[in-house]
């Protein structure tokens, strides 16, 4: 009888087993969870990089101040010589910046260079920023070095402008400006004060 018993208990811890994992399909488990994690947080990045994001628009809600309360009262006129601009910049920057423009006589002899300015072309200004770089890429292609320049203009948002330079001597510039007419591409030259 004793061994009757044995012989059930084996049997009883034999069916109660189960066959474990073979190695292999662990390992491609783990890879398959791998993989599904990565593509999500890849996924989640890229909505919360997206312009019209859910998680961006809070996130620029909370930075941004409250409301304006109701209408005020308008407060009494200025004299016009009290008032003075909020923005220097359209004042400034003729200081600064200065378009040259073209001279049809290409007989006129070489001017000396004036000390403290430089020379820039301007090939182009796009409010995206996309067709700046294709227009900057167009012009690598066919030998030109040009940089995109952000700038802000009051009132009318953000432009990207292509430009080539800086040049030391009008000459170089007129070569540039040369070959940017022959690529059929408008450019402004503009002298610019360093320092300024």
């Amino acid at each position: 009888m004793a061994r009757k018993k044995k012989k059930t208990r084996r049997a009883a811890t034999r069916r109660g087993r189960r066959k474990p994992w073979p190695n292999w399909s662990l390992v491609l488990m783990g890879l398959a969870g791998g993989v599904v994690l990565v593509l999500l947080v890849q996924l989640l990045i890229q909505r919360a990089s997206a312009p019209d994001s859910g998680l961006r628009n809070l996130i620029n809600a909370a930075k941004r101040p409250a409301a304006a309360p109701a209408k005020k009262p308008a407060a009494p006129a200025r004299p016009a010589q009290a008032r003075k601009p909020k923005f220097d910049f359209y004042t400034i920057l003729p200081e600064i910046e200065t378009v040259i423009p073209d001279q049809p006589g290409r007989g006129r002899r070489k001017a000396p260079p004036e000390p403290g300015v430089i020379y820039v072309l301007q090939a182009g200004a796009f409010a995206a920023y996309g067709d700046a770089d294709r227009l900057k890429a167009r012009l690598a292609l066919n030998g030109l070095v040009a940089r995109i320049q952000k700038v802000s203009i009051e009132g009318r948002g953000e432009f990207h402008r292509v430009r080539l330079g800086p040049f030391r001597d009008r000459a170089a510039l007129d070569a540039a400006h040369a070959r940017l007419r022959d690529l059929g591409i408008p450019a402004m030259r503009l002298k610019v004060k360093r320092g300024g």
